[in-house]
């Protein structure tokens, strides 16, 4: 709230309040994407190279403390990794449905994975998925690109829960349960 605060009192700047709220694919500038592109490269690259590390940190604190792994320093890859995603996608989608974007994703790559690197392979490519689909959707009916976006990524959430619940229901009962 003070961020707008101080963007309204700012002279000369006239910014879209409701562009960082709900986002626009579509509106974000070409030296935004340039910046975008080596920052996810980035970001895949430090998980690359410290994929152990961080589930060490993940697992067992202690234990990667003990074995000599930088802790703090890990914790703050971590959460500069996290800050600059938020930054990124706030451009596409808006500030209101970044949590969506971030979570659904995962959430569902979660339930077809048995390790975190798959999950968070299928989890990128998911969130692909959704973005394709909803550019493509909103360009086809002349909708928002940010929230065309979340709502495909809401309807794959939905379709996910109701296959679990099918499979569940499906699946015998076993003995003792």
């Amino acid at each position: 709230a003070l961020g707008v605060i101080l963007v309204d009192l700012t002279p000369g700047y006239n910014a879209d309040l409701m562009s960082y709220l709900f986002g626009s694919i579509l509106a974000v500038p070409g030296s935004d994407l340039w910046f975008m592109v080596p920052m996810d490269m980035a970001i895949v690259l430090v998980i690359l190279l410290f994929y152990k590390e961080f589930i060490a940190m993940s697992y067992d604190e202690e234990f990667a403390f003990v074995v000599g792994m930088p802790i703090r320093a890990l914790y703050l890859a971590l959460l500069c990794m996290i800050g600059l995603s938020v930054v990124m996608i706030i451009r596409v989608v808006g500030l209101i449905l970044v949590i969506a974007l971030l979570t659904i994703p995962p959430y569902i790559a979660e339930k077809y994975t048995t390790s975190l690197a798959r999950m968070m392979v299928l989890s990128s490519l998911l969130g692909i998925l959704f973005a394709l689909a909803g550019l493509w959707l909103s360009f086809k009916f002349n909708l928002t690109s940010g929230a065309t976006i979340i709502l495909v990524a809401g309807a794959a959430f939905l379709l996910s829960r109701a296959a679990d619940g099918l499979r569940r229901r499906s699946s015998p009962l076993k003995e003792g349960s």
